[in-house]
């Protein structure tokens, strides 16, 4: 299918129009102090990509603020530093300011005109409000990303409608279309998925391609 063909886009919050990655290492920074040696920026974001991954199953008990605390926590454990629960919590608050992606908010003003927008987004109740404001959005447009399959058949949209702009191929089988978003990545070889993009203004350039043909 084109991208003209799609009447949905599900748009992970995280890695396409939010730059969390940035926004978590600038912010366990403090965790680093006294070290004689600060760990490499990826071996970092891993282990907290880990820590998170396995807090995942307690969302609903925790909420994402208590994830972020606990996952601070553990990143702290890992790396053999003290952090307090006034640290750790401190951190989990940061996720409110972690910077947007600069082509993000022009480019969601775009899409909007082709398409239905829902953003995956698995931020606490108290920070939806700012997160809507700083792209534009409407509170109606963010969803849980659990929720995305009941939305469409409420919406009554087929599932080969709705194109799904992720940054990371999910690790269970996908139902429906994937938009592989790899930014900064020039990887060789064909892409995995059906589109594969290096920036959300890459979208909006393809997409202007497919109303000329």
């Amino acid at each position: 299918m084109r991208l003209t063909d799609y009447r949905v886009l599900l748009l992970d919050c995280d890695g396409v129009l939010v730059d969390r990655d940035s926004g978590v290492w600038t912010a366990l920074q403090g965790v680093f102090t006294g070290l004689q040696q600060v760990p490499e920026k990826a071996v970092v974001l891993a282990r907290f990509e880990e820590a998170l991954h396995g807090l995942y199953p307690r969302f609903d008990e925790l909420g994402f603020t208590g994830l972020l605390c606990f996952a601070h926590r553990q990143l702290a454990e890992a790396f053999q530093v003290r952090a307090s629960w006034e640290e750790s919590l401190s951190f989990a608050r940061t996720a409110a300011t972690w910077p947007l992606f600069e082509d993000a908010p022009g480019a969601l003003l775009y899409l909007r005109k082709f398409y239905r927008l829902v953003i995956l987004c698995d931020r606490d109740a108290q920070d939806r409000e700012a997160l809507c404001e700083r792209l534009g959005l409407h509170s109606e447009e963010l969803l849980a990303p659990g929720e995305s399959q009941a939305w469409l058949d409420q919406q009554q949209v087929p599932f080969d409608q709705a194109l799904s702009v992720r940054a990371q191929l999910p690790a269970q089988p996908h139902q429906g279309a994937m938009c592989l978003l790899r930014r900064g990545q020039r990887v060789p070889g064909e892409c995995p998925v059906g589109v594969c993009i290096n920036s959300l203004a890459d979208l909006v350039a393809q997409h202007q391609l497919s109303l000329r043909r």
